[in-house]
């Protein structure tokens, strides 16, 4: 059951526009929690302007540089390397300057996307020696860069420039790039800091067709937006400002994309393309398009993106169906063994450290994040790469901060680390990782550490059965599309009593409650991953306190009015 404290949010006591004052109540409170309170902001909000809301490019630092390099380049048919991150971020952002290229009928580019296992992430001096074979002259890299200085320095060296577009924060020495463009430069002035990898990319794009003479309809770079979409929605940057406006126009374009791959990832994944939103490009496109560089490499992903063949389409969009679905077990897997060892446990430690050698790194974060969550305490989660090096993923809840422990550890044990204060990762050779329980133990006695207090669940309104229905629905989807920064609204439902109880999916590691209305009607609650967490516990004729969103299934076809369980806990 719950260990979380549910707190139901207070609205302060506003003045609303009299404009407002009309809306339904639900709407008016849901205004307020996200601090609009006038008609105009509220216009803003519920109906994004792609002209309005989007700001001029060449606007950017360093824009005007980076433009005046590629158009140069576009001239005088140099050769250009597009650098990408492997995550859906990266690859989307390949896809944006691929597209533009073919559109332009430039041919004298390569798109290159690391392995994540053999290379790691970012520019690497292999990589810069491989480009300098192939006789580049410039490089742009995506969604990375902005921390590679000494490869940077190298391509400079051998007469190849660097554009650099990235979102990460930048570090004390920036790399010696031709340009940077990184909205957390020192002297950005750019009022919008939260694009992600892919809307600097489209902005990029944007900003050449500016500036440079194509013989390209005008508004052709919009058919992007479903790329840029679903990048951003995946790599969970705030879905506000210019994010909202990119991925409100992005959902409409994804609804009828031209993309041969993505209509078939629609296929396998049943997704109803005439309605698609911000949960299914979250839940069921994202996480397909980023585990390729999970499990195999990226560049399926890029394929699937990009092809032009139908046969092509289907072989790839089931192939990362597929992937996605082994991914699952594997992640069940891992967190079962994890879970068995702590569950039972009498005492907890401080740090939960836990790995094998057969354990993927490119699954480690997810495990990481599920454990953390499950847990609420710091996580190290480990497995070894083909190379034979120990990698891990670590994850805070905020009592300690990750880089200020692996500083404390020592820099000399680490092959390599890096990340911040609550997410992080490290390399190690593969003979210290018995030293590494130790080392963790002792850098933990040396750090300051935080009393975490007892999670909350901030609960956006009561309600009762009989509200769960379709005009309550509506009036929520006004405030598509949701994601961080905007998250879905979630209620808290009293006193329940429970009509059936069943799990389902894959050895039954899903979690359905129905409920039975007044009129008789059945209404289901789902909970994804959560059937050792509730289901032994709740049985029909339980009397349950419930929070969740309300949502629309349309599985196999079918549209649903169903509510997504978020916690549960026995009514008093």
């Amino acid at each position: 059951m719950s260990i979380k404290k549910w707190v139901l949010r207070e609205a302060p006591y506003v003045k609303l526009d009299p404009v407002l004052q009309a809306e339904p109540e639900l709407v008016q409170r849901l205004l307020i929690l996200r601090g609009i309170t006038s008609a105009e902001q509220a216009q803003q909000f519920l109906s994004p302007d792609y002209e309005r809301d989007l700001g001029d490019p060449l606007e950017i630092l360093n824009m005007d540089r980076a433009v005046e390099r590629i158009l140069r380049a576009i001239k005088s048919n140099e050769k250009i390397i597009i650098f990408g991150d492997y995550d859906a971020d990266g690859v989307c952002s390949c896809v944006i300057f691929y597209d533009f290229f073919k559109k332009i009928g430039f041919k004298n580019f390569e798109i290159y996307i690391p392995d994540r296992y053999q290379e790691g992430h970012g520019l690497t001096f292999n990589a810069i020696d491989s480009f300098i074979r192939n006789k580049a002259n410039l490089i742009i890299t995506i969604d990375c860069g902005i921390t590679n200085y000494e490869a940077i320095e190298k391509a400079n060296k051998a007469g190849i420039d660097v554009i650099v577009i990235d979102h990460h924060l930048v570090p004390a020495k920036s790399p010696p790039a031709y340009t940077i463009i990184d909205l957390y430069q020192k002297d950005e002035q750019y009022p919008f800091k939260d694009l992600a990898a892919v809307g600097l990319a489209f902005k990029t794009v944007c900003a050449i067709l500016k500036r440079g003479s194509f013989d390209i309809i005008k508004g052709w770079e919009k058919w992007l937006l479903d790329v840029v979409a679903l990048g951003t929605i995946t790599d969970m940057v705030p879905l506000q400002g210019e994010n909202r406006a990119l991925v409100f126009y992005g959902l409409k374009v994804l609804q009828k994309t031209q993309r041969i791959g993505l209509r078939a990832l629609y296929n396998e994944t049943q997704v109803d393309s005439t309605s698609i939103n911000s949960d299914d490009v979250g839940f069921l496109i994202g996480p397909r398009i980023n585990i390729a560089g999970r499990m195999d490499h990226a560049t399926t992903s890029f394929l699937l993106l990009t092809t032009q063949s139908e046969s092509e389409a289907r072989w790839l969009a089931s192939r990362l169906d597929q992937q996605n679905n082994e991914r699952k077990i594997l992640v069940g897997e891992i967190f079962k063994k994890i879970n068995t060892k702590y569950q039972a446990a009498e005492t907890m430690p401080d740090i939960i450290i836990a790995g094998e050698e057969s354990w993927s790194p490119g699954l480690l974060g997810i495990v990481a994040n599920k454990v953390l969550e499950t847990y609420c305490r710091p996580v190290i989660i480990w497995g070894k790469n083909p190379k034979g090096d120990i990698i891990a993923s670590c994850r805070s809840n905020g009592s300690i901060n990750l880089v200020e422990l692996m500083k404390k550890i020592g820099r000399e044990f680490f092959v390599d680390f890096g990340g911040h204060a609550l997410a992080a990762g490290f390399t190690l050779s593969e003979g210290k990782i018995k030293e590494l329980e130790v080392r963790v133990e002792q850098a933990l006695k040396k750090i300051s550490k935080k009393e975490i207090p007892t999670e909350v669940l901030w609960i956006d309104q009561e309600l009762s059965l009989e509200d769960v229905n379709w005009k309550t629905l509506n009036l929520i989807e006004q405030f598509q599309p949701f994601g961080v920064g905007n998250p879905r609204p979630i209620f808290l439902l009293s006193n329940l009593v429970v009509e059936n109880v069943k799990t389902f999916g894959n050895e039954g590691i899903h979690l359905q409650i129905d409920f039975k209305k007044q009129n008789g009607e059945r209404l289901p609650a789902v909970g994804f991953f959560m059937e050792n967490d509730f289901e032994p516990k709740i049985k029909k004729g339980s009397r349950i306190d419930l929070v969740a969103s309300i949502e629309k299934s349309t599985f196999k076809g079918y549209n649903e009015l169903r509510l997504r369980i978020i916690d549960i806990r026995i009514a008093k």
